[in-house]
């Protein structure tokens, strides 16, 4: 470590987050074990990196980016704090429990399973797919044994996604430059990366856990050292992800993940499982206008689509939540954070440090009910949502509102924003449509019922984009082409 760490146990970040212990180092960072103070008993990663005065901008802007990911393979950021005096920033990440693959490994006497294997690479390919498909493509450049943990429940999840890239032109330590030795892709030696040198990484570790945890770049005795119960398509997959050429690589990962897909059969069907969590932000132009009911009525049709589902009421002093658990269960919470109703976790009061453990927990579908949105906190993760929708009222002496609302944030409204109009007429439908001038104005009809999950066709305006499709397989193997 080429710099002293300043942070010893009981040192305070932000006011909040304590350290607890250390938990790696590596490049100019360390990661750190965290205690929350307004929150006891929840656990958080902090990532100290030291980076150069010219740096702190890319730093900031990068941080800025990773608050916006969502996908269940990666830890949901928290917390940045920019660099100090000294130049230190710290990422406060969600803290992820498990075992690294290189640790299942050695655990496993080098060996692991050939389903595990597949699974593994098709999981990978399912979020560097996502993070390669941003604006700009994310690259995750420290792809290695070390930075994927495996949870309790199995689940694959990568770790240290940081935002800082190796300040140092030191090439003998264990990070170099964006990525880690004998992981890292030939041109990141030269201070170059893009999307194929994540798929360069990812045929390191398919190399990795084919020899039994002994090779990770393509050699002789490499070949030779190749377990004798791999598919035989694996090999030049491995190769061609391995090639020193960018050019000669796969187009992307998309193509790569393709290999690994489920073949479709006619055996049992499952829903699709998708890359990602998908959010749903609803937020009310006044009280009573229907945000909750709203809310509620888009998660239980989602649940019935298929895959989990949670609706989380960012209002704390509501009490909606509360009271429908009292009504559905018959009793208070007595200081339970969620509860069940027909497939849909429901968290009440939860407060926004709340939304990454939320985030966490592998949620296909997540909708926010924002209620009225008076804080800066609640436009962003509006903002950020896969499918932002704000109810108003059709109504003569209640429209004005929506019109306000529209004028207001004019300069940030998006094609893709939805405005909602409970049991609105076609006329003022239209009517609205002009006056707020925006195409995705809609009428919702009468929802007596929001939690029978039965409102396919009336929300397919607003969530039809995220109904899940069915996908027929019967077994887990390559489907190469």
């Amino acid at each position: 470590m080429p710099y002293p760490s300043k942070l010893e146990r009981g040192a305070v970040i932000g006011d909040r987050y304590r350290v607890e212990r250390q938990l790696g180092s590596g490049g100019m960072s360390r990661v750190y074990l965290a205690s929350d103070a307004k929150l006891p008993g929840k656990w958080w990663a902090v990532k100290e990196t030291m980076a150069d005065t010219a740096d702190y901008e890319r730093i900031e802007n990068e941080a800025r980016m990773l608050t916006r990911l969502r996908h269940r393979s990666l830890p949901q950021i928290a917390d940045f704090f920019a660099p100090e005096a000294e130049g230190r920033a710290f990422l406060v990440m969600e803290y992820i429990e498990g075992r690294n693959l290189d640790e299942c490994v050695r655990a496993a006497g080098g060996r692991i399973g050939i389903s595990f294997l597949l699974e593994f690479a098709l999981r990978i390919c399912e979020v560097l797919e996502y993070l390669h498909a941003q604006s700009p493509p994310v690259v995750f450049r420290d792809l290695k044994p070390g930075n994927v943990m495996i949870g309790p429940d199995g689940a694959i999840r990568l770790i240290d996604f940081g935002i800082a890239r190796s300040a140092g032109p030191e090439k003998s330590a264990d990070t170099v430059k964006l990525g880690t030795i004998g992981f890292a892709a030939p041109e990141q030696y030269e201070g170059r990366s893009d999307p194929r040198s994540d798929q360069y990484a990812l045929g390191a570790l398919l190399l990795y856990l084919s020899t039994d945890g002994r090779f990770s770049e393509w050699t002789t005795e490499a070949r030779q050292a190749l377990r004798p119960d791999l598919p035989r398509e694996l090999v030049p997959a491995i190769r061609r992800m391995l090639n020193f050429r960018l050019e000669e690589r796969y187009a992307g990962m998309t193509e790569i993940k393709a290999l690994f897909q489920p073949v479709e059969s006619a055996g049992s069907s499952e829903a699709e499982v998708s890359a990602g969590t998908s959010t749903v932000a609803v937020m009310g132009t006044f009280r009573g206008c229907g945000t909750t009911h709203t809310a509620i009525a888009a998660a239980h049709t989602l649940a019935r689509e298929g895959g989990r589902t949670a609706v989380v009421e960012l209002d704390r002093s509501a009490g909606a939540f509360e009271a429908i658990a009292l009504e559905w269960e018959g009793e208070p919470l007595r200081g339970r954070r969620t509860f069940e109703i027909r497939g849909v976790d429901y968290w009440p009061g939860a407060g926004w440090e709340e939304l990454a453990g939320i985030f966490g927990r592998g949620y296909r579908y997540v909708v926010l009910d924002l209620g009225l949105c008076g804080d800066a906190r609640g436009f962003e993760e509006f903002i950020r949502a896969d499918v932002p929708v704000v109810v108003g009222s059709g109504s003569e002496w209640r429209s004005a509102a929506l019109v306000t609302f529209g004028g207001r944030e004019r300069l940030r409204i998006r094609p893709h924003w939805s405005y909602c109009l409970p049991l609105a007429a076609e006329e003022t439908v239209k009517e609205l449509r002009g006056k707020l001038d925006h195409k995705r104005v809609f009428a919702l009809p009468a929802v007596p019922r929001p939690m029978d999950g039965s409102q396919r066709e009336a929300f397919e305006p607003l969530l039809g984009g995220l109904y899940a499709r069915k996908a027929r397989r019967s077994r887990l193997k390559l489907g190469f082409r």
